[in-house]
């Protein structure tokens, strides 16, 4: 049984003249353990797509199963499912740039249920904060680090739930090279602490170093073979 599973997903925009078919008719798993990259330019659907699975859109055809149960319909339902079970690491990481790192890692334990309380949510920040190695900034203020440090500022926010899947969009967009490949490690690393990750990027390097790739290309998705980037399999739904 997959961890995470969407079947004939779609997601369409407008009406009429205006309508807009972001993401159409796309099936995906993610295992336990596994890293999955969606691979395309942009434009092409990647970031719909994990919105979708990652529950944070409602998708207007298709279905989404978390641990073999259907994902809930009830908002509330969803809010709570996403804040325990995934982790998200945003394109524009959403930082508060005023705050300090702390205050940022600890903002998904604040909606936690049950509570933690103020002691342990700091004390599990630390640890996450601690994990990506960037300890001696746990007290200051996010808008000093460079870029490359918020962007482990928000890898610490999407682990401080021990999530079962992370969802990462673009995390290495903005990266130079050498900051891009130790990110990417340390993001495949968070499957020795039993998370899987689902990663939608735009650059072959970080495709590669994942378990398995989906291209996306016009909504759709077309399947890469694990170590065989030369064949592809056209998915249910494409020609």
């Amino acid at each position: 049984m997959a961890l995470l599973e969407a079947c004939g997903l779609s997601k369409t925009y407008g009406q009429g003249r205006l309508r807009v078919e972001a993401v159409r008719d796309v099936s995906l798993s993610v295992e336990a353990g596994e890293a999955v990259a969606l691979m395309g330019p942009s434009g092409c659907g990647k970031s719909t797509l994990l919105g979708l699975v990652g529950l944070t859109l409602a998708a207007t055809s298709g279905t989404v199963a978390v641990n073999g149960a259907p994902a809930p319909v009830e908002e509330r339902k969803r809010a709570r499912l996403r804040n325990e079970f995934f982790g998200y690491i945003q394109q524009d990481l959403a930082i508060v740039d005023t705050d300090s790192v702390a205050g940022n890692v600890t903002v998904p334990l604040e909606y936690a249920r049950p509570r933690v309380g103020r002691r342990q949510r700091l004390r599990r920040a630390y640890e996450a904060v601690g994990g990506v190695g960037l300890g001696w900034a746990f007290r200051r203020r996010a808008s000093r680090l460079s870029e490359g440090e918020r962007q482990r500022v928000a890898i610490a926010r999407a682990l401080v739930n021990r999530p079962s899947v992370v969802i990462a969009d673009e995390p290495t967009a903005a990266l130079d090279v050498a900051t891009a490949q130790e990110v990417v490690t340390l993001l495949l690393s968070l499957r020795e602490h039993g998370a899987s990750l689902l990663v939608a990027t735009h650059d072959p390097r970080v495709a590669a170093r994942c378990d398995r790739v989906v291209a996306m290309e016009d909504g759709r998705e077309v399947e890469v073979a694990e170590g065989s980037p030369s064949r592809v399999f056209v998915a249910s739904g494409d020609e």
